[in-house]
């Protein structure tokens, strides 16, 4: 392990000691906390007077147990505090953590490629925030560090370790703030019903943990008998299925909403900061060297509307569902160039230059859609034909399952309309669609891990490939354009044709 002269050592935030432990102490402390406030109760008596001494000892020969146990879980906590450090050097972080099993992590400061900093409302008015480093040797479930600090604590090493040297208070900056209904706009796309389901249910399963299980089977039976009381003329449960869809989508909306407030973008050197938040306060710096590509995002919405969302992909940034991924949440197509160009000149978005043929192509971009589309139509028949009491239902879930299919088939139309790729400054641009979203991928030759060909009998007849570029951020991505031309896309990317 690479030795270094430690510069300064941290330890977790006092907080750290019952965090860890806090759904086990919570457990424990009901009881206690309970037999406490009868012991208090109890202590006045207005023949006796005031008698705490002795109930307090009645009450701890009764609960001695449980004091026992939650003074063995708070020293253990204690422990995990004590034997968890951070010792920061002019190479890195040195990461020490463990009672029983000891754990020794070396985080080299060369190899950071996003450095953030969470603070959720609960944790932040006690002065503390969460830490969290992430490098290319890490999984995607989790970060290489993350460690809840003081703030104060948390500055220091970011100040030492993740700004360039040569960046002085003078260095010029350059900022993109945003407007208000760009951040609503970006809030409104990405959000979906799923997420915000996901959300509701565990809410309501970590409250039925802590109050018991009724609370729950009481929170699902009062929903159930709101639908039935609501659903006129629609079966009542297409009329549950669409409310838990609306409301689920209102939640992550709001969520998103939460999640983005506030959102600005500083570029100094080579250095990239990003702060969003309303609740939970964000902020991420990235070194710009170690971005993965840059993905120009749009969806049928906000196609019609005119307007683009780039997201950046890097090694930590965008990685936990509540995590901020985008870069400019939404700008018109007019400002795009001029946007990427004041945060990142690096880049650059080119026209087509390979494309497939509009007519040719046509099967390949849209089989799969109006393949669906008549299996619904095609199993909602079969289904009324053979369940004929149950049509109404069938008629709705249908109708229900068209509008996606739908959806879906216009987005391949358009990507049969744009899809393509290019090369100019550096950079390809590569344009294609992966379900209801349009993607414009902004990547440098160096980022390409690897280049895949394959083709259909009746591809190769014409002439043509679907091509696969992979590359490496956070995890392996895959950007699949279809039906282009094989001795031109081979010549861009290699020069000559490839087996």
């Amino acid at each position: 392990m690479e030795q270094a002269t430690t510069i300064k050592r941290f330890r977790p935030h006092p907080l750290y000691i019952l965090s860890n432990l806090w759904r086990y102490l919570f457990i424990l402390l009901i009881p206690v906390l309970r037999g406490l406030y009868y012991v208090l109760i109890n202590s006045f008596s207005f023949t006796k007077g005031f008698q705490l001494a002795v109930n307090l000892s009645s009450w701890v020969r009764g609960a001695w147990m449980d004091i026992f146990i939650l003074l063995a879980f708070l020293s253990l906590g204690v422990l995990l505090w004590v034997t968890f450090t951070v010792e920061v050097s002019e190479n890195g972080l040195l990461v020490k953590r463990g009672v029983f099993h000891r754990e020794t992590t070396f985080l080299p400061s060369s190899r950071y490629c996003c450095v953030s900093v969470v603070a959720p409302l609960r944790i932040r008015i006690f002065g503390a925030v969460y830490l969290r480093v992430d490098t290319p040797g890490g999984n995607l479930q989790s970060a290489d560090l993350l460690m809840m600090l003081k703030k104060d604590d948390s500055e220091q090493i970011i100040q030492i370790l993740q700004t360039p040297q040569e960046i002085t208070p003078q260095t010029p900056t350059r900022e993109y703030k945003p407007k208000s209904r760009y951040v609503f706009l970006l809030a409104m796309i990405t959000s979906n019903s799923f997420a915000g389901v996901l959300l509701i249910s565990t809410f309501i399963t970590e409250v039925g943990n802590i109050l018991g299980q009724q609370f729950s089977a009481m929170i699902y039976g009062t929903f159930e008998n709101v639908a039935r009381t609501l659903a006129f003329g629609v079966p009542p449960a297409a009329f549950a299925l669409a409310c838990i869809m609306v409301f689920g989508y209102l939640c992550a909306f709001i969520a998103s909403l939460f999640r983005h407030a506030n959102f600005h973008v500083l570029r100094r050197k080579n250095l990239l900061k990003i702060n969003a938040g309303l609740m939970t306060k964000r902020s991420y710096r990235i070194d710009v060297e170690k971005i993965g590509y840059l993905d120009i995002q749009r969806s049928l919405l906000t196609c019609i509307l005119g307007v683009y969302s780039i997201f950046l992909s890097t090694v930590g940034y965008g990685k936990f569902k509540d995590d901020v991924s985008a870069l400019i949440p939404c700008v018109r197509k007019k400002k795009l160039e001029r946007s990427l160009q004041l945060l990142l000149p690096e880049y650059h978005l080119s026209a087509r230059q390979i494309k497939p043929s509009r007519i040719r192509s046509l099967y390949r971009y849209t089989w799969r859609s109006v393949a669906l589309l008549a299996a619904a139509w095609i199993t909602r028949a079969v289904l009324c034909y053979f369940l004929p009491n149950w049509t109404e239902l069938i008629a709705w879930v249908t109708f229900m399952t068209t509008i996606p299919l739908v959806w879906l088939l216009s987005v391949k139309i358009i990507d049969l309309n744009t899809a393509g790729i290019s090369y100019e400054k550096g950079c390809y641009t590569l344009r294609y669609s992966k379900g209801f979203s349009l993607h414009q991928v902004i990547i440098r030759p160096e980022r390409i891990a690897k280049i895949k060909r394959t083709q259909s009998l009746f591809q190769m007849r014409k002439g043509n490939c679907d091509l696969y570029i992979f590359s490496y951020s956070e995890g392996r991505k895959t950007h699949h354009i279809r039906d282009i031309n094989r001795e031109e896309a081979e010549k861009m990317f290699c020069g000559e044709p490839f087996s």
